[in-house]
């Protein structure tokens, strides 16, 4: 359960607003992403921002080399062309961003419940729904 087209948005909103920074870093974890190479450029973005950089595309990609010389991951490259395809993608209006960065919080949220639902999902609750007491 994941949208990486949502996840995509995000992160490509992370390097060209500057003004959601800080309201992405405080709703999103590494967690709720779904791919190594999107948590990555996360974590880089979230280590600019914790040393009150500015959060470009340059830094991120720099950041991520940083990454690569002290631990040999082999999803860092990746994440890499990641950060160039991002710079790349069109990124909607602030207010979509921020309905997409809900979109990816609540689907990690869903794929960390396990559940025995034969078709992996949670359960619904079905609150609201009018009942027939009327057996007669």
């Amino acid at each position: 359960m994941s949208d990486e087209h949502a996840e995509r948005v995000v992160l490509a909103a992370l390097l060209r607003h500057p003004q959601l920074v800080p309201y992405l870093m405080a709703v999103l974890h590494p967690a709720h992403f779904s791919g190594p190479a999107f948590r990555e450029v996360f974590l880089s973005a979230a280590a600019i921002h914790h040393h009150k950089e500015p959060c470009t595309p340059a830094a991120v990609t720099a950041e991520l080399a940083r990454r690569q010389r002290t631990s040999r991951a082999a999803f860092l490259e990746p994440a890499k062309d990641l950060v160039t395809d991002l710079v790349r993608a069109a990124v909607p209006a602030e207010p979509v961003v921020v309905h997409y960065a809900a979109i990816v919080r609540d689907l990690a949220d869903l794929r960390r419940h396990t559940t025995a639902h034969p078709e992996g999902l949670p359960p619904v609750p079905m609150r609201g729904f009018l009942i027939d007491d009327d057996t007669t």
